[in-house]
């Protein structure tokens, strides 16, 4: 977010053409703005307050109050802007929001605000994991599936069928009679090809 702090005049300048503020961002420009070299010397512009976890991924909403005539200016123009993600309070005579010609600004605000973490919650160590365990498993069923391929040769009945003078089909069956491989052998001489 694009933010311009004129500490002289308190007002933290929308800059064009942004239509929208966050107040989680908000609070984040303005405490860098704070710790500039520009802002050290100026008292502090705004309080936070929220975020406490209510349980599990809930939490409070953010409320930022702007402090002494702290205010918050949009760039002018015919539009509607809009402040939303928490509530944004403070400034003279209560007004966070200073005015701007042609600007219809939003403050969408909520007596009962609460944040509910969306995602996973998976971190960059879990999903290691998990694709670790995964392949270890694949690996593992895929062993099994090749030893349960050569029990099942081994134990397997094989048939030899002549389909000519030089040629025998070699079909390995299990004891049910279903297929479980099947070979083309040609004689030619005393060499033995197998495909």
């Amino acid at each position: 977010m694009a933010l311009v702090f004129d500490f002289d005049n308190a007002l933290i300048e929308v800059t064009e053409p942004q239509t929208a503020v966050a107040v989680q961002d908000l609070i984040h420009a303005i405490r860098d703005a704070e710790e500039s070299d520009a802002g050290i010397v100026w008292p502090q512009i705004a309080r936070a307050s929220g975020k406490e976890s209510l349980g599990g991924d809930v939490s409070v909403g953010i409320t930022v109050e702007l402090l002494g005539d702290w205010q918050l200016h949009f760039w002018e123009g015919n539009y509607i802007a809009k402040v939303a993600g928490g509530n944004l309070v403070g400034g003279p005579a209560g007004d966070p929001i200073a005015y701007s010609a042609g600007v219809q600004v939003l403050l969408i605000q909520s007596a009962a605000s609460t944040v509910v973490a969306v995602g996973s919650g998976v971190t960059e160590g879990d999903k290691t994991e998990i694709v670790a365990r995964v392949w270890e498993h694949a690996s593992a069923v895929s062993l099994a599936a090749r030893v349960l391929a050569l029990w099942r040769e081994f134990w397997a009945k094989k048939t030899l069928h002549k389909d000519s003078d030089t040629q025998y089909t070699e079909v390995l069956h299990d004891e049910g009679g279903t297929p479980i491989r099947t070979r083309t052998l040609t004689r030619s001489g005393d060499t033995e090809t197998r495909q």
